[in-house]
């Protein structure tokens, strides 16, 4: 994307933006407070149907960059392969108009590349916030087979090296893998031979939100659907691994039941604590209340009014 005669940046950064005009500014300003700053940027609305979002877009002062508008919405994979491919940089990323970078992200991302030339990207540990909050923490040795066959154990959006974007083709965009098409692309490329690195720092802050794409794919009947796609896709690589992955799959079981487990227990457990001293209380505290009313001021003006309506209306 680089015009001629220019030297071409080191890394090239895309923000999909859809009805995230309220979001983006937070986002970008994230972006230009970098320590790194050698990199292009290119926006690209996928036909938002908010209007605040395009007026916010189209006001946007950008230090840098470039804004595109799509007139049909193409999802959020197509939009990726689309722009991320007409990049002519070294790295490139794919940063949600949601999110915010801590100001060293790019810096100390671009400087593990530089000293791992085999690994392929490298992730960071997510700091949540919005509606969840925590730190996700991503272990560099579990980022292979077979453990990646089991669960993701990889940041979507992370630094990762053009050629491994041109030798995958970009993600799937298949509905099947909705959710999951980082997951999808990061199976094909270890695959295809390649690591994947982690810097063990919570240098990404992931917004959580009940209706984000990372919520709805978590659900069961969603999730089904794109495990059952990805074994299909990686049959092969499940063949190979098939009792590490099916052992995997029955310690994650394993492990889902004794939380359930524990929560069952502490849900009791805080049942009988409302119901035999929380419910208890409040029902003395309003006995209590009651009893005060009664022997108020205010009560026995009451009373007294009551009986001098009682006897005018006698006369």
């Amino acid at each position: 994307m680089s015009k001629p005669g220019v030297s071409t940046p080191l890394v090239g950064v895309f923000m999909p933006c859809y009805n995230y005009g309220e979001y983006i500014q937070e986002a970008l300003d994230s972006l230009f407070a970098q320590t790194f700053q050698d990199f292009e940027l290119v926006i690209a609305d996928d036909a938002s149907p908010d209007p605040k979002t395009i007026k916010t877009l189209k006001n946007l002062k950008l230090p840098k960059g470039t804004v595109h508008f799509e007139k049909k919405n193409m999802g959020l994979n197509n939009i990726r392969n689309k722009y991320m491919a007409q990049f002519k940089t070294k790295y490139v990323i794919s940063f949600d108009a949601d999110d915010v970078l801590d100001p060293q992200f790019l810096e100390k991302c671009v400087n593990y590349l530089e000293k791992h030339p085999k690994k392929a990207s490298v992730a960071v540990w997510l700091q949540l916030f919005g509606t969840q909050e925590g730190i996700v923490k991503f272990d560099e040795k579990k980022t292979g087979f077979p453990d990646m066959l089991v669960s993701n154990n990889y940041l979507g959006s992370c630094l990762m090296r053009k050629a491994v974007f041109d030798d995958i083709g970009g993600y799937d965009s298949s509905k099947e893998v909705d959710g999951a098409e980082d997951y999808d692309f990061w199976l094909t490329a270890i695959e295809r031979g390649w690591s994947l690195g982690v810097l063990p720092e919570p240098l990404f802050h992931y917004r959580r939100t009940d209706s984000s794409l990372s919520a709805r794919s978590a659900m069961p009947e969603m999730a089904l659907i794109w495990r059952k796609k990805i074994i299909e896709k990686h049959i092969e690589s499940y063949r190979k691994y098939l009792a590490e992955a099916l052992l995997g799959f029955e310690l994650r079981a394993s492990n889902a039941h004794a939380g359930y487990i524990e929560t069952n227990a502490r849900y009791k457990h805080m049942q009988r604590y409302v119901d035999d001293e929380l419910i208890p209380k409040i029902l003395a505290q309003g006995e209590e209340i009651e009893k005060l009313k009664k022997e108020s001021v205010h009560h026995y003006i009451g009373m007294a009014k009551a009986t001098v309506r009682k006897s005018l209306r006698r006369k």
